[in-house]
C-alpha cells in the first residue's frame, strides 16, 4: 500500500481564513494513502450568502467539487485539476440553500479512480459528465443524504470499489517517492535515473497521469513543504528553508512562494498564525 501521505502534507489557504465555514474530514484508513480529505461548506438553509473572494492556492491535489442546490433541486459537480497558480474563488450573493461537498485526491492518486488522460488539463475544471456515467450518478442521492458522515460513507463505498481495479504504475510511483523524500534537492535527471526511465518517457507519464510536467510538480511539492513549515513551525526561518529545500538563495524562495501563493511569505504566515 502507498503511504506517501505519511511523509507529505499539502495545505490549502482556506483553514486559515477567518469567517470560513470550510471544514475538512479525514477519510477511512484504507483510503488515506489516496484521499487527502473530504471537505464541506454546509452553508445555511435559510441564509443569504455573502459575496466574498477566497484565496485558492495550488495544493498539489485534485478535487471533485459537488454543489448541491437544495432550493432548485439541482446538483452540479466538477473535477478541479492540478493548479500551478493561485486564484480567487468568489461566491455570488443569493438566497438559495446551497451546500458543498468535495473529495480531495492527492496528485499521485486521482488517476487511479478516474478514467481520464490528464494531458492538457492543468488549471482546468472538467464537468463530472466527462468522467463517465457512474461518476455523474454517484452524487444524485445527496438530495436526501444530507449528513456529512453519510455522504462520506456513501462516497467511500464507491471509491473502494474503484480502487480494487486501480493500476499502480511502478515507474510513476518510484519517481514520486524520490521527489517526496528529497523535495527540491534533486534534478529531473536524478528523478528519472532513480526510476530507470528516460526523461522523455517520464514526462509523458506525468502529463498523462497528473497533467503537469515533472519539474512543475516538483516545484509545487517544494513550495508546499515550505508552506507546511510556515504554518506548523513557530520558529520558522526562511534561510533554513532555503538550505533544506534546495533554493538558490532567499530571494529565490520568496519569489517562488509569492508566485504560487499570491501573497508574500510574510503575509501568508501572518494570516495563518492569526487565525489558528
Amino acid at each position: 500500500m502507498l503511504r506517501f501521505d505519511k511523509i507529505y502534507h499539502p495545505h490549502t489557504a482556506r483553514p486559515y481564513l477567518s469567517g470560513e465555514e470550510y471544514q475538512e474530514h479525514r477519510p477511512g484508513d484504507r483510503l488515506r494513502p489516496y484521499v487527502a480529505c473530504y471537505w464541506t461548506m454546509p452553508g445555511a438553509m435559510s441564509r443569504t450568502y455573502e459575496t466574498k473572494d477566497v484565496l485558492v492556492v495550488p495544493d498539489t491535489c485534485m478535487d471533485i467539487l459537488v454543489r448541491v442546490n437544495h432550493t432548485q433541486q439541482k446538483i452540479s459537480a466538477y473535477l478541479c485539476c492540478m493548479q500551478d497558480h493561485p486564484f480567487l474563488s468568489g461566491q455570488t450573493e443569493n438566497e438559495e440553500s446551497i451546500s458543498f461537498f468535495a473529495i480531495r485526491f492527492y496528485f499521485w492518486s486521482a488517476h487511479l479512480f478516474l478514467n481520464l488522460n490528464f494531458k492538457g488539463t492543468g488549471n482546468q475544471m472538467i464537468n463530472i459528465d466527462a468522467l463517465g456515467r457512474e461518476w455523474s450518478e454517484l452524487f444524485e442521492p445527496f438530495f436526501y443524504i444530507t449528513a456529512v458522515e453519510e455522504r462520506i460513507a456513501w462516497t467511500e463505498t464507491f471509491l473502494l470499489r474503484k480502487l480494487v481495479h486501480a493500476d499502480l504504475n511502478a515507474d510513476l510511483f518510484n519517481s514520486i517517492e524520490r521527489m517526496l523524500n528529497i523535495p527540491g534537492r534533486a534534478t529531473v535527471k536524478d528523478v528519472c535515473e532513480y526510476s530507470c526511465v528516460s526523461q522523455r518517457q517520464m514526462e509523458r507519464l506525468f502529463l498523462q497521469k497528473i497533467g503537469l510536467p515533472l519539474k512543475r510538480v516538483y516545484n509545487l511539492i517544494r513550495y508546499q513543504n515550505v508552506w507546511n513549515d510556515m504554518v506548523t513551525a513557530s520558529g520558522f526561518h526562511v534561510q533554513d528553508a532555503v538550505f533544506r529545500y534546495g533554493y538558490t538563495d532567499q530571494a529565490h524562495l520568496l519569489k517562488e512562494f509569492k508566485r504560487f501563493h499570491g501573497v508574500t511569505a510574510a503575509e501568508a504566515r501572518k494570516i495563518a498564525w492569526r487565525n489558528r
